[in-house]
């Protein structure tokens, strides 16, 4: 189990507070209100406030059934076995199982102090009202991530940046020992770390336009996906031939113009300028040559895939994410 600094410090001080304004308001159970401070807080503002609504739908749930079999069977374990039971089922088919540890605490505080009257009621919902009231508020305070996410991004921009390089060097070279794919490894921890990073930033935003990075970060991905796939070709070139150097030198300016503001819209033209010069071509003549053209054109398409994918996402991006996200 793994807990940010941030968020262990805001669960240790909002279930102090939260239980010490409960004492001072003088409630019945006070400490309570620091335990459900606890289970309030989670990793986002968008899911602290989900599961702050279904603990209190399910507060109002389990309340009406303390109420109906307290007050009608009386106080007793089997009464209590019975309501715990009907309370599980609701909240499973309610989806509501986040609301199950919270609601069980204040149902036993109904059967301990063997009242439901309207006084204990509004107990019980104050202290919900305060330990869930800090959580949210400390919530608000949550780190938005932004320099996280940026950093990890520049990161994972220049391993990708670097693999491309490489490839520019070694589909002109013949002896290819060395020209391993371990540079994939990394950039796909990062990837993923990225990923995370970004879900957390949409968790912690409700402006719409906040899923860029998600976005961005699976078009990353895709590429990536593309570039393992002309890694695989390179090394299955035979022979050098001068028909790959104007791949390499196509290569060696992406790698160069590779960055998150690049719409990709002059290396999309390079790209259809190289196929139509290797289109004017003479056939090969040999089967060595002619396989080793063949890898040179599924090298040259899925260049041309991978820089399409940038140019799509940047075509899609509106003029407001530009500005608020693009770099310039």
């Amino acid at each position: 189990m793994n807990i940010a600094p941030v968020k262990i410090i805001k669960i240790t001080a909002g279930s102090v507070i939260a239980a010490a304004l409960a004492y001072a308001l003088e409630l019945d159970y006070a400490v309570s209100a620091g335990i459900i401070c606890l289970l309030t807080i989670q990793d986002t503002r968008k899911e602290t406030l989900r599961v702050t609504l279904k603990r209190l739908v399910s507060f109002c749930g389990v309340t009406a059934l303390c109420a109906a079999i307290f007050g009608i069977f009386s106080f007793g374990f089997i009464q209590l076995g019975a309501l715990l039971g009907l309370f599980l089922i609701l909240c499973s088919i309610l989806d509501m199982n986040e609301a199950v540890a919270m609601n069980c605490v204040i149902a036993t505080h109904y059967f301990v102090s063997e009242n439901i009257s309207f006084e204990m009621i509004i107990n019980e919902l104050s202290l919900f009202a305060v330990g869930a009231g800090i959580g949210v508020i400390l919530n608000i305070f949550v780190p938005s991530g932004i320099r996280n996410i940026r950093r990890i991004q520049n990161e994972t921009d220049e391993r990708i940046r670097t693999i491309i390089k490489r490839m520019s060097v070694y589909i002109l070279r013949e002896d290819r020992d060395d020209y391993t794919g371990s540079c994939f490894e990394d950039t796909d921890h990062l990837l993923d770390a990225l990923r995370r990073e970004a879900v957390k930033y949409i968790g912690n935003s409700f402006v719409n336009e906040k899923d860029y990075f998600y976005k961005y970060v699976n078009m990353r991905i895709e590429q990536c996906i593309v570039l393992k796939r002309i890694f695989t070709d390179i090394k299955r070139l035979s022979c050098i031939t001068v028909y790959a150097e104007p791949i390499s030198g196509f290569l060696l300016k992406m790698s160069e113009e590779f960055a998150e503001v690049n719409d990709a819209v002059s290396l999309l033209e390079d790209l259809n300028e190289l196929l139509s010069h290797y289109s004017a071509e003479e056939l090969p003549k040999s089967r060595e040559e002619f396989e080793n053209r063949a890898l040179l054109f599924h090298i040259l398409c899925d260049l041309d895939l991978f820089v399409t994918l940038k140019a799509e996402f940047a075509e899609n991006l509106d003029e407001k994410e530009k500005e608020r996200y693009w770099k310039y």
